[in-house]
C-alpha cells in the first residue's frame, strides 16, 4: 500500500490480475451489447467454459457460439461484487432477461497474459 492508502501493483501476478479484472468486466459488456468478437478476444485460445446449462464448452471459437446461441436481446449482466486473487476472478452478479432474473457467480482463471483460461459459472436456484 502506499501512502495513501491505495494498492500498488508491483509484482507481474498483481499486473496480470488487474488485466484480467479488466477483461472480466469487459467481458460482461461485450455479452450485453452481442459482440461476439469482443467478447471472445478476451479468452485464450483453449479456454474453457462450464455451467450447469452449458456443461463444459471448449476452445474460443466454442464459447463464442455458445454464448451467440443463447443471448437475449436487451439482457443485461449487473455485476455487484468482483474479488480477485493472483490469476483468479470471482464475480457476484446477476443477469436479467426475457422477463426474468437469475443470480450467478462466475470464477475466472488466468493466463499470464491476463486472458481468459476458464470460466466455471454458477446461478442461484431456489430449493424444491
Amino acid at each position: 500500500m502506499s501512502a495513501n492508502g491505495r494498492h500498488v501493483v508491483g509484482r507481474v501476478g498483481d499486473v496480470v490480475t488487474t488485466v484480467g479484472v479488466e477483461h472480466v468486466r469487459l467481458s460482461y459488456e461485450y455479452l450485453d451489447r452481442r459482440d461476439m468478437d469482443g467478447y471472445g478476444s478476451l479468452f485464450d485460445d483453449e479456454a474453457e467454459l462450464s455451467s450447469p446449462v452449458a456443461g463444459v464448452v471448449r476452445g474460443r471459437a466454442g464459447i463464442e457460439s455458445y454464448q451467440a446461441e443463447r443471448a437475449v436481446d436487451g439482457g443485461r449482466h449487473v455485476v455487484e461484487e468482483v474479488i480477485a486473487a493472483p490469476g483468479r476472478v470471482v464475480v457476484v452478479g446477476r443477469v436479467t432477461g426475457a422477463g426474468r432474473e437469475v443470480e450467478f457467480v462466475d470464477l475466472f482463471t488466468l493466463t499470464e497474459h491476463g486472458l481468459l483460461r476458464s470460466q466455471k459459472s454458477f446461478f442461484f436456484a431456489a430449493p424444491r
